[in-house]
């Protein structure tokens, strides 16, 4: 039987694993960013560009309105860090000399609703560029409307590799990470450490789906396997039935797809049910304020993390959160820094073409992109535009959000142990069809 308090969260020791996937985090001298830190100058406006509209595609009502918080947020405060804080006379900031307007539609969650607000945007808005969205299934349909419109979608912070992969084409980019950003790191451990047989319950969506696919494939690697591939509806609130048959499957480790408010049920009937004793608990830590619901148990435990404000040690994050803190009372949250390198990836792109946002222009110039962001280093392969990105293995070591006591959250929860390398996870190129041969020399599953 495994102890409560080392089941909740997948436990990460020093081992070979992490000395062949990352890197130990040393204090280094900061890089000047690459782009300019704010001013308060500005062109005259008859020395202006056209206003350049990009359409937000974003989830701000429901389960995951927090996620789209966090990614407008973060792209609005990237907008003015790349545009070195220069605003027109309506407040809108200066990008390639081009003011940029931001129209944020809310999809709901909603494949459908997604690509109406796309296409309305484009059609009847004039917008040259796409952002978003939160939910991996709605980035799966809008990369038709991309190709469709030959205008770039810039995915962030949806993480199905399925964008960038079986439904790619080459007008969709991603500063997200994928799934397999999310298994890689971890995978070598679960299987010397844990067990080769797996058991995985996952959202029954392209990111749920999406994440089985990488997980497979990264045990596999080390002799492992998945015995059951289990999916349950978004809106389930009763997951007794697909934990019993992940009990049931003979598995050593359970693995965890989910988004949202869902995430605290199914770790309380994990625990209702006996499964937390029974089997070893794998997932990653979330966002700030669902965090101690969540993983209340799992003090002293050492996990995976897409982003936490006090991980990096750069220039761009230091800003990002000053900002944040000025802007909105508390630090950014696990996708703010997405949203961010979202805006800085186009911004950066925009001042190679001259401000033309034309499709088929900005695509040569994202193709290869290597920018500094709020994580690091990013970089965008120009053979499936996956953003490859650092990784985070953090050590929980409280779980008071306000940690020193002043009234204000700081949400200093972790230790920081290791950060991968942008490029070290050796995520594999999914590309399929037509589309295969790009992959070139790139690994392939």
């Amino acid at each position: 039987m495994k102890k409560l308090s080392s089941v909740l969260m997948l436990i990460v020791l020093l081992g070979g694993l992490l000395s062949a996937c990352v890197e130990k985090v040393e204090p280094t001298a900061t890089p000047e960013p690459t782009t300019a830190a704010p001013t308060t100058a500005a062109p005259t406006e008859a020395a202006l560009g056209e206003v350049l509209k990009i359409g937000q595609i974003s989830m701000l009502s429901g389960v995951m309105a927090l996620y789209g918080q966090q990614q407008t947020r973060g792209f609005e405060l990237g907008l003015e860090y790349a545009s070195g804080g220069k605003q027109d006379a309506q407040g809108r900031w200066i990008i390639a000399n081009r003011p940029v307007e931001v129209l944020t539609r809310d999809d709901e969650g909603n494949a459908e609703k997604g690509v109406a607000a796309a296409r309305e945007l484009i059609e009847k808005e004039g917008v040259e560029i796409l952002q978003g969205p939160v939910s991996s299934a709605v980035a799966v349909a809008l990369t038709t409307v991309a190709q469709e419109n030959k205008i770039v979608l810039m995915i962030d912070p949806a993480a199905s590799a399925f964008p960038t992969g079986p439904n790619f084409n080459p007008y969709v980019f991603r500063t997200s990470r994928t799934n397999y950003d999310d298994v890689l790191v971890i995978a070598k451990y679960l299987v010397e450490n844990v067990g080769s047989k797996f058991a995985h319950i996952g959202v029954d969506n392209a990111f749920g789906q999406g994440s089985g696919i990488a997980l497979a494939y990264a045990v596999g690697q080390y002799g492992g396997r998945v015995v059951d591939d289990i999916y349950a509806p978004f809106d389930t609130t009763d997951f007794t039935p697909y934990i019993q048959q992940a009990m049931d499957s003979g598995a050593d480790c359970l693995f965890l797809t989910w988004s949202g408010t869902g995430y605290v049920t199914l770790f309380q009937q994990l625990s209702d049910l006996g499964a937390l004793e029974d089997m070893t608990v794998a997932t990653g830590y979330g966002d700030n304020a669902s965090f101690a619901a969540v993983y209340g148990a799992a003090l002293g435990q050492i996990g995976l993390n897409v982003y936490h404000y006090t991980v990096p040690n750069n220039a761009i994050n230091d800003w990002l959160v000053k900002r944040h803190l000025e802007e909105y009372k508390e630090p950014p949250d696990l996708f703010t820094a997405g949203g961010m390198a979202s805006a800085i990836a186009l911004a950066t792109a925009l001042e190679a073409t001259g401000g033309d946002a034309t499709g088929d222009v900005l695509i040569k110039a994202l193709e290869g992109l290597k920018f500094q962001g709020p994580k690091g280093t990013y970089y965008i392969r120009p053979e499936d535009h996956v953003c490859e990105q650092p990784m985070n293995i953090l050590k929980l070591v409280n779980l008071n959000p306000d940690s020193d006591g002043d009234g204000v959250n700081d949400y200093k929860f972790f230790e920081t142990v290791y950060v991968s390398k942008y490029d070290e996870l050796g995520v594999p190129c999914t590309l399929t069809g037509d589309y295969a041969a790009r992959c070139g020399d790139l690994v392939t599953p």
